[in-house]
């Protein structure tokens, strides 16, 4: 089995799935067991989704104005986690050299409330995750291409990310037809 930890999954432009049309996934573990991934390019603020059941003005208010929180996946909402450039004390684990993966609750509540937010990080509610070969028939179906370069995590607007990416494949977004696959 070839891993695909530390790279991206870019969702087709056919892809139809609420919670996956147009998504970026990091790939952050690869192993036997399965994939876990994190979405990066949703800022929970673009979601319809989530504020659906939200009764606390508080968190409204957060997530409507906020570009800092990322919606990470459909997979336990409750859980928070910054990927980030830096080195701190409360690393979970290295995706990359590069990319760390961490809890610290003092990152947490700067990205939430420091104006200045720290440089290279995103916090992500969710996150993604397949069964052990589950994200390999997806990609064979077609549903999602696979890039090597993850520089474009802190480098591009999340905005724009799965739009380059589709372009860099050479495929036109509003070209693509049918249920799986390049048609």
């Amino acid at each position: 089995m070839n891993s695909l930890k530390n790279k991206l999954l870019v969702a087709m432009p056919n892809m139809t799935d609420p919670y996956f049309a147009e998504s970026v996934v990091l790939l952050c573990e690869h192993n036997n067991e399965g994939v876990l991934g994190l979405i990066i390019n949703k800022p929970i603020s673009q979601m319809k989704v989530v504020g659906a059941g939200l009764k606390n003005k508080f968190f409204k208010d957060l997530i409507a104005e906020s570009e800092k929180i990322y919606f990470g996946g459909p997979v336990m909402l409750h859980e928070a986690c910054v990927l980030s450039e830096t080195d701190n004390s409360n690393i979970l684990f290295n995706i990359s050299e590069k990319i760390k993966l961490s809890n610290d609750l003092d990152l947490i509540q700067k990205i939430l409330f420091d104006d200045e937010n720290p440089k290279n990080t995103k916090l992500i509610f969710g996150h993604a995750a397949w069964d052990v070969n589950q994200l390999q028939d997806e990609i064979k179906r077609g549903d999602w291409l696979v890039h090597d370069n993850t520089e474009e995590i802190f480098t591009t607007n999340p905005k724009l990310i799965w739009g380059s990416l589709i372009r860099f494949f050479g495929l036109d977004q509003f070209n693509i037809t049918g249920i799986g696959g390049i048609s």
